[in-house]
């Protein structure tokens, strides 16, 4: 089983734990909420590109307020089962959903006062600090300060380095910790654990 099969597990597990209107850390969203936009994303792509493209909003809108009205308990299996065989997010579901699943598992994980930091494999560290690599260029891109990661047992990552002063020790923003909890932060969470130097409001974190 992939990252991304496990995570979708244990997300659904807690899913039916929690119910319905339980908090996460996605503004203003329930579970209902999040349960709905994970089965919009994987089936419905014509409106998951209202997530990217505004002249679909409301195409998305639609979209997720039919999936958030019917039964969450048949919503959330409807999902947990995964992308059908003629849907090709089942083919790059392990790629594709690797940050996604982990990071909207601990969105209701530590909305839910579950904060303790799990433990993952090596395998899986090298996967989430692949992804934080690729990722944290583009989700940090419009900070005004250069941004260096430093993740527990990697080199460090040095984003937004546009005037290249980071080699020099000119005024950066350092975020130091584990793996996951440098995903979660450049994903734009707060509730996580990392050390954090510089100022911090120059520091942009958006969406893709």
């Amino acid at each position: 089983m992939s990252f991304s099969s496990a995570e979708r597990a244990k997300l659904v597990t807690l899913f039916h734990k929690l119910g319905p209107d339980a908090p996460t850390l996605c503004q203003g969203w329930s579970t209902r909420d999040l349960a709905a936009h994970l089965w919009v994303r994987e089936n419905r792509p014509d409106a998951a590109a209202g997530m990217l493209v505004p002249q679909l909003a409301g195409r998305l809108d639609a979209a997720m307020e039919q999936a958030a009205a019917r039964d969450f308990t048949e919503l959330v299996d409807d999902w947990g089962r995964g992308a059908g065989r003629a849907n090709p997010m089942r083919l790059v579901d392990s790629k594709i959903n690797l940050t996604e699943h982990f990071v909207h598992h601990e969105d209701v994980r530590r909305a839910n006062g579950m904060n303790e930091q799990r433990e993952f494999s090596a395998v899986v560290l090298g996967e989430l600090h692949k992804a934080l690599k690729m990722l944290a260029p583009r989700m940090l891109k419009k900070s005004s300060k250069p941004v260096v990661l430093y993740p527990e047992n990697y080199g460090r990552i040095v984003v937004a380095d546009d005037r290249k002063v980071a080699d020099r020790g000119d005024d950066v923003v350092r975020v130091m910790g584990p793996v996951p909890e440098l995903v979660l932060w450049v994903f734009g969470r707060d509730a996580c654990s990392l050390k954090i130097e510089g100022d911090v409001s120059a520091v942009v974190r958006s969406t893709l």
